[in-house]
């Protein structure tokens, strides 16, 4: 059986994972990484926690959204020989959003707080024409981490060191949202420079896809674990 450890987004709660995880199949084992929601933590202990969470024997696959994938990339930099595959969502290695994370660290945290908390924003740019449920889980997520984490994460964004050389040579995915409002598609062109092995697919839908297309997005990440475990037949027979 395979682990699937997931890295979240911003919020840094795992909970907008939950419709997602649904609609895995039975034997691919999940855990969910939770960043402290009351901690300011820079992003070399955001990789450390991370790493922390890495079972120790078991294969498994790293899936690294949003904000995370970043982290993943320095967490590559040392990869463990457990690591069987990697999947980047929605994500990026220079942040390509420099308005938006400039306006998310400057406006006043009440401000910025009405901006998460209401439907427009969470539709516009992380949603689309996600279900309520999904806006309303998304909205849930953001409250239950306090302001000034989710402005220290914007932060950490805007000031991000160039990604380290990997070792990492197992198969790779990247998941990216066609209609995605913070991630341009030319994000996963310096992602592809320090993983030539990194292969694209591509979903309909906005920024925090894995919430809005849950099964679609099991499908997917579904069939590369699959495809995982027919590299390690081959290998072995």
């Amino acid at each position: 059986m395979t682990t699937l450890l997931l890295l979240p987004g911003l919020d840094g709660t795992g909970l907008v994972f939950g419709p997602l995880l649904t609609h895995l199949p039975a034997e691919i084992e999940t855990q969910l990484v939770h960043y402290p929601a009351d901690q300011l933590m820079s992003l070399q202990e955001h990789v450390a926690f991370a790493k922390k969470q890495f079972p120790k024997k078991k294969p498994f696959v790293l899936l690294a959204e949003s904000f995370s994938g970043p982290i993943g990339l320095q967490l590559l930099a040392d990869p463990p020989d457990n690591l069987t595959g990697v999947i980047f969502v929605a994500t990026f290695a220079h942040y390509p959003s420099p308005f938006f994370l400039d306006a998310g660290r400057l406006l006043p945290q009440g401000l910025l707080l009405k901006l998460f908390s209401s439907t427009l924003f969470s539709r516009f740019f992380c949603l689309g024409k996600a279900s309520a449920d999904a806006v309303k889980l998304f909205r849930k997520a953001l409250k239950s981490v306090k302001l000034n984490v989710l402005s220290h994460r914007l932060q950490i964004l805007s000031e991000l060191p160039p990604p380290p050389d990997t070792t990492f040579s197992g198969p790779c995915l990247y998941i990216q949202a066609s209609n995605d409002r913070l991630v341009a598609s030319r994000a996963v062109a310096p992602l592809q420079r320090h993983l030539p092995q990194l292969q694209v697919e591509k979903i309909h839908g906005p920024h925090i896809i894995l919430l809005a297309q849950p099964e679609r997005g099991a499908r997917l990440i579904s069939g590369f674990i699959a495809s995982l475990a027919d590299l390690r037949k081959q290998a072995s027979s």
